[in-house]
């Protein structure tokens, strides 16, 4: 009898250590990835994976990895997955109204076509649904509040592949105020009614080309503050039942958490600083109730190019106590959305002594990466 049904098996960074430490803690594991995806995968893994664009008839739990998958978990309705946070994962906007209709402290939000006049001079406008940092637009860049101009650019920022994966033709334009913080990100696993949080990460952003990057992701301690603001937000979503991840990206104001974006699956784009905290199988390891550890203050700093092109040279000498892990080669075209970590170069991970350690050391890192893009 199955125990999991794990449905994105691209988003596992090492497929034969993830089945090592399934069969090791006795769990049952059926792995499942769509056509596609599954090219992502290293040929001598693809045999452990099941070929599929949906999801088996089955009464185990389904645990999805990417959006696609969650796509599939909210047209079947799976039942190991509260409903408020399936739609929570497709909403920022239903995301909000859950948090505060649990009287939770959340960031207001409204769509396009409800916000009257007077208009906010500091805003955010995005997609209701959408990639983290896709289809996004603010005043710095934007300028004065025009409703039309913001649709029309909000809109065009959608791809036809995002819509597909997502599911959304129809989504909506959300606008919320815009707010200066500490930017968190955060992972879970939530096992009817215990919740483990499997990794708490400060963020850097910067804005390249009218949207937000993430520069370095630093591991940080376990506040309690923000903890319990994050047991708090699960409460909300997921109630007692469910089984499942869940990845929160939130805003820490004069001391206040404030969750901007969530969805039943674990954050992506990670896997170099796994590895340099030596955890051989992230999502194994949380599903047989383990918790992953990542030293405070390791950091992951990320390589791009801030324009469009194809890459004409990247150099990067450094000691041997930091670890590169590098995307792409010379000659290779890259994203034009910056946001995706597929337009990552490469990935640079150390460890630093404290989190002004961490952020000077990653800053000075610019300075030491040769880079450059031609047309």
């Amino acid at each position: 009898m199955l125990d999991y049904v794990v449905a994105g098996a691209s988003s596992i960074e090492d497929i034969s250590q993830f089945v090592a430490v399934a069969k090791q803690a006795g769990m049952a594991v059926q792995l499942l990835e769509n056509a596609t995806m599954l090219e992502r995968i290293p040929p001598q893994d693809r045999a452990l994976v099941t070929c599929s664009e949906e999801l088996p008839d089955t009464c185990a739990p389904v645990i999805p990895l990417n959006e696609f998958w969650v796509s599939q978990a909210i047209l079947v309705g799976v039942t190991n997955i509260a409903p408020h946070a399936l739609r929570a994962s497709r909403s920022k906007h239903k995301l909000s109204a859950r948090l505060a209709a649990c009287g939770l402290h959340a960031l207001p939000r409204r769509y396009l076509e409800d916000v009257a006049a007077p208009y906010p001079d500091r805003y955010l406008a995005r997609l209701d649904a959408a990639y983290s940092g896709y289809s996004i637009v603010r005043h710095v860049e934007a300028g004065r509040f025009n409703p039309m101009a913001i649709a029309q650019t909000v809109q065009a920022g959608a791809s036809p592949i995002m819509r597909a994966v997502l599911k959304e033709d129809a989504a909506r334009v959300v606008v919320e105020d815009y707010l200066d913080g500490e930017e968190y990100s955060a992972d879970v696993f939530v096992h009817q009614g215990r919740l483990v949080v499997l990794r708490l990460f400060r963020k850097t952003v910067a804005w390249m080309d009218g949207r937000p990057v993430c520069d370095s992701y630093i591991a940080v301690p376990g506040d309690p503050v923000l903890c319990a603001a994050i047991h708090d937000w699960c409460t909300a979503l997921y109630g007692a039942g469910s089984i499942s991840f869940g990845q929160f990206d939130f805003i820490v104001v004069d001391g206040r958490a404030i969750a901007v974006d969530f969805s039943c699956r674990i954050g992506g784009g990670l896997g170099a600083i796994k590895r340099f905290a030596g955890i051989t199988s992230y999502i194994a390891l949380a599903l047989a109730g383990g918790v992953p550890s990542f030293a405070p203050f390791t950091v992951q700093k990320n390589v791009l190019a801030r324009r469009h092109g194809r890459l004409a040279n990247f150099a990067c000498q450094l000691p041997q106590a930091y670890q590169v892990t590098v995307h792409k080669k010379v000659g290779d075209l890259l994203p034009g959305n910056i946001c995706s970590t597929d337009a990552r170069i490469a990935e640079i991970c150390f460890a630093a002594q404290d989190l002004n350690d961490a952020m000077v050391i990653a800053q000075a890192l610019d300075d030491k990466v040769t880079l450059n893009v031609y047309d």
